[in-house]
């Protein structure tokens, strides 16, 4: 009961980490953004503050308040014109009200949106490494059970055949 307790573990922290993880927290995706998405004119309408907590090698950690921007741009998906908002976590420093910016975005999903800016994408570059431990933890966990469960059914099985082999 212990394998299939891991096995379901170990695929829903791949799920989670995949719904936390945003829809596009990478170089990789950003740099899709830029070549095959959309682009429009925005606009910084609010910053919010943001608590981060770093943690340092031996152990300990620093909290610091960063200040993102809110960003308003118009996205056209299939002829209708609509607002669409996002804050930008890539980079959250620099940025003040009324700034104007170049938003590109996803015209499947217009929500998936970043500030056109080196900047954001060496952030999301620095980030990508340490992004996706709880998906790694949830590959390992399905790559340690499967196998040991398949070997238990096999096991069961053998018995069964040695037993009725046995009785015959």
């Amino acid at each position: 009961m212990a394998r299939y307790t891991l096995l379901v573990l170990g695929v829903l922290l791949v799920w989670l980490s995949h719904a936390w993880g945003g829809p596009s927290e990478s170089a990789a995706d950003f740099d899709r953004l830029r070549t095959e998405g959309e682009s429009s004119a925005g606009r910084v309408t609010e910053i919010n503050e943001r608590e981060v907590t770093q943690r340092r090698r031996r152990g300990g950690s620093t909290t610091t308040t960063v200040h993102c921007p809110v960003v308003a741009y118009r996205a056209e998906i299939d002829g209708v014109r609509s607002r669409q908002s996002f804050t930008e976590y890539g980079a959250c420093e620099g940025w003040s009200v009324g700034d104007e910016v170049t938003v590109i975005w996803d015209p499947a999903q217009p929500y998936d949106a970043h500030i056109d800016s080196d900047v954001v994408r060496k952030s999301l570059a620095g980030d990508e490494r340490s992004f996706r431990w709880g998906q790694w933890l949830g590959y390992g966990l399905v790559a340690l059970t499967v196998p040991t469960i398949l070997i238990g059914w096999w096991q069961r099985m053998q018995r069964r055949r040695s037993r009725g082999a046995a009785g015959a």
